[in-house]
């Protein structure tokens, strides 16, 4: 997959989370890519680098936490944004991502507003 414009990475394992985040992001202007796992992830950003990640912590092998590591550790994907998108709604868990470079912490269920707020301060659709 080639994309020629800036776009949006989701990934999640959680097939309605995806199905639901996607329509969002497209019905605002922005394009997206989906990973239902870290690999997937990773080809996509190979392929062509988002200017956004949105990430899960439950993934399967590895999870969300080694996912973010590898990102921040990468020359890479060090400069973009990633976002976690979670249903861990512990202190521990946010300090955790924050710590290791997460850009911002969006609980789910997240409200629709909110949502569409702090992606918009990280991307901004032509």
């Amino acid at each position: 997959m080639t994309m020629t414009e800036p776009y949006i990475l989701i990934i999640d394992d959680d097939d309605t989370l995806l199905a639901i985040v996607d329509s969002i992001l497209q019905k605002h202007g922005y394009a997206t890519a989906i990973a239902k796992n870290a690999e997937e992830g990773f080809n996509l950003i190979e392929s062509c680098l988002p200017q956004l990640i949105l990430l899960d912590i439950k993934l399967p092998k590895p999870d969300g936490y080694e996912v973010l590591l590898k990102l921040k550790d990468d020359k890479k994907t060090k400069a973009v944004p990633v976002i976690m998108l979670t249903s861990k709604n512990d202190i521990g868990s946010v300090s955790h991502c924050l710590e290791d470079g997460a850009h911002d912490y969006i609980v789910k269920p997240f409200d629709y507003n909110n949502f569409i707020a702090r992606i918009r301060k990280v991307v901004e659709v032509d």
